[in-house]
């Protein structure tokens, strides 16, 4: 035996043990994958039975999808925040499945195994096990459980924009025109469910831009510029319904950047501050440990080093696109708003660890993730236990026990489009303000009202006249009591301190004063829980009796 074969002979058991760790890890990551994915589809199954009816943004979502014609879907989109495929989506499957709860709730699920799917995709595309790190950030957060799942455009979207995340990156590491092409179609979908897809796109092109340019791929780069244009152009049929909508200034609000941030980490902690600690601690991890492998092959034009830079370039840029697109949209930010955001920056965290999985420290690190996160899971299974709303409940009471002669006062009108939805009883019932539209959110009817010089006074009557004939008064929502600093009258909008979105809230005190001053006596039927996801958990006060 020569030496060099005594060598080769030598080295050949280590080679093997390398080999067989490979094997070993591969195959533990996968089983984590499978298990975490196990865990999200129990949780959306937990969720989807115990959600329970749908909240006034559900129900208004699917009274619009259900309007009389096609035409009717069409001029009112506009007023429920996503494009007109997202209504459609639902008008048909609702016309196959149903409109009962449990139909939509299975649709919620559906959404949420969707997302899951997306996930697998982008995980096995660029040569990783399963999508493990996206698994423990994203899927076992209730946050994604809740809203990801919610009969909203919200879900769909953020599977989308999760799709052509992955698809991008495969087309920047390979360089092909069929991958360049399946992530401009996944982009144009997504923009059509979602609005708020658009920062997130703009940042997956600009990411892509900037790592050809880097390395003057000039054809690649405008290759970029072309797949971007189109989803953009695909928006511009509904960009006059958007611009044109002036009533949207009743919803403005002065944002700052802080308010935002606070608002984006209270989304990823969800009720649990531990959750969120750990969420951002294992992305900042990831993500230095991205920049390091960059760093350290700064030097090399690989695939995977391009793939990296586009990726890191790509979670920088959405989280500052996604900040000013939210600045400019200047809405009081709810959390469910930051859903496609966490969802982007969660696969793009996932992408980077998985192109990172050929070290053997990263696959490591990646199974501890997921077994880290899959010990916390308990945290969040009681959130998924609470319905969205009680009005369910505080219609069936009204049928019990509301006589014909009394008057239902809905109060704030925003809960027009869920007691629209459940209240099937035979006394009359009114918004406060009224409005000749209940079954979605009507803000140009609401602008209408704050214009003119007593927007409740049809209101204040309606309840006299119930009152003084003897009869009772029900209050869906209660009323709030008045609040010292607060004026005594608003007068047209703008107003100099409340701006236009505090009228709201100066009409339920207004109301809950004008019913101190001349109720005789009251009762609180059904009180407002004090726990639960707190969405639209409203009282129901009961009023008889006229006082001057």
């Amino acid at each position: 035996m020569t030496k060099a074969t005594a060598d080769r002979s030598s080295n050949a058991p280590s080679t093997n043990s390398g080999a067989r760790k490979i094997d070993i890890l591969s195959l533990t990551e996968l089983c984590s994958a499978v298990l975490l994915s196990a865990l999200v589809l129990f949780f959306l199954g937990v969720r989807a039975m115990h959600a329970g009816a749908l909240w006034r943004d559900e129900a208004a979502a699917v009274q619009l999808a259900r309007m009389p014609t096609l035409h009717d879907v069409a001029a009112n989109f506009q007023h429920e925040a996503f494009p007109l495929p997202f209504p459609l989506t639902l008008r048909i499957y609702t016309s196959l499945f149903g409109d009962t709860d449990c139909s939509l709730r299975c649709f919620g699920f559906v959404v949420g195994v969707a997302m899951l799917a997306a996930a697998w995709f982008n995980s096995r595309a660029l040569g990783a096990a399963g999508p493990v790190v996206f698994l423990a950030l994203f899927g076992l957060n209730d946050f994604f459980v809740i809203w990801g799942s919610s009969l909203r455009g919200y879900g769909l979207g953020s599977a989308f924009v999760l799709l052509t995340v992955g698809l991008a990156a495969k087309a920047v590491r390979d360089g092909t025109r069929q991958n360049a092409i399946a992530a401009t179609f996944a982009a144009v979908a997504s923009v059509q469910f979602l609005l708020n897809s658009l920062p997130l796109i703009a940042a997956i092109a600009a990411a892509a831009f900037f790592v050809f340019i880097l390395e003057r791929k000039f054809r690649e780069a405008r290759l970029v510029c072309l797949c971007a244009l189109i989803p953009a152009l695909s928006f511009l049929p509904y960009l006059k319904s958007y611009l044109g909508a002036d009533w949207t200034i009743v919803l403005k609000l002065p944002v700052a950047t802080s308010l935002l941030w606070e608002k984006f980490q209270q989304a990823l902690a969800g009720e649990h501050f531990t959750i969120g600690l750990l969420w951002q601690s294992t992305a900042a991890l990831l993500l230095l440990s991205g920049l390091w492998y960059v760093w350290t092959c700064r030097s090399k034009s690989s695939s995977e080093a391009r793939s990296l830079r586009f990726m890191l370039a790509f979670i920088l840029l959405s989280i500052v696109a996604y900040g000013v697109f939210l600045r400019m949209l200047s809405y009081a930010t709810r959390s469910w708003y930051y859903l496609p955001l966490i969802c982007a920056v969660a696969g793009g965290v996932e992408l980077v660890s998985a192109l990172l999985s050929r070290m053997l420290w990263m696959r490591t690190m990646r199974i501890g993730i997921g077994l880290l996160f899959v010990i916390l899971t308990p945290l969040t299974l009681q959130q998924l236990r609470e319905p969205f709303t009680n009005m369910d409940a505080v219609a069936r009471k009204l049928e019990a026990e509301a006589a014909a002669n009394d008057l239902i006062v809905v109060n704030p009108w925003h809960f027009g489009p869920s007691f629209y939805r459940y209240y099937h009883g035979v006394t009359p019932w009114i918004t406060s303000p009224t409005m000749n539209e209940h079954r979605i959110h009507r803000y140009d009817l609401m602008k209408a009202k704050m214009i003119e010089p007593d927007p409740l006074s049809d209101v204040r009557s309606a309840i006299r006249e119930t009152l003084q004939s003897y009869h009772r008064v029900w209050i869906v929502g209660g009323a709030r009591p008045a609040e010292e600093g607060l004026p005594t009258t608003l007068g047209p909008p703008p107003h100099p301190q409340l701006g236009w979105a505090g009228y709201m809230s100066f009409w339920s005190i207004e109301l809950g004063t004008f019913l101190n001053q001349h109720v005789a006596a009251g009762e609180v039927v059904i009180d407002k829980p004090q726990d639960g996801i707190n969405v639209e958990n409203v009282p129901l006060l009961v009023a008889s009796g006229w006082q001057n």
